[in-house]
């Protein structure tokens, strides 16, 4: 009877050191915050992640939440270039009637940056949009 004990014993040991073992990486997590010049969150911002290095083919894009944040899981380390933009459209009119036009008016908001995520880490990024050039 010990040497059954002692058998499962062993044999739960050598499970439990099998799994701790076990060191598969987890995603790594990338937070971009969009701010702007006043530090004030942007929500539905345009947000564009990519890679510049040659053979990279890794690009995800989406919009801020209402807190101004967009997240995105990744399975492997990678370092991207982030791009911000926020496109703004206002209509006037213009003289009297009959002879009155509507304009448009465009304006955009741009902010850039580098991310670089790493397996098993949440990597923020807080990027600014000013006017573009």
């Amino acid at each position: 009877m010990k040497g059954m004990t002692r058998i499962l014993a062993l044999a739960a040991l050598l499970s439990i050191g099998f799994t701790a073992c076990k060191n598969d990486p987890g995603p790594g997590i990338a937070e971009i915050k969009v701010i702007n010049l006043d530090g004030v969150s942007q929500k539905g911002v345009d947000v564009l992640m990519y890679c510049t290095q040659p053979g990279c083919v890794v690009q995800r894009e989406g919009k801020t939440n209402s807190l101004g944040v967009f997240s995105e899981q990744f399975d492997l380390p990678v370092v991207l270039r982030v791009r911000a933009v926020r496109y703004d459209s206002t209509f006037t009119i213009v003289g009297l009637p009959p002879n009155q036009i509507e304009v448009l008016h465009l304006d955009s908001l741009c902010g850039e940056g580098f991310v670089q995520i790493e397996n098993d880490e949440i990597t923020s990024e807080t990027v600014t949009i000013l006017e573009c050039n």
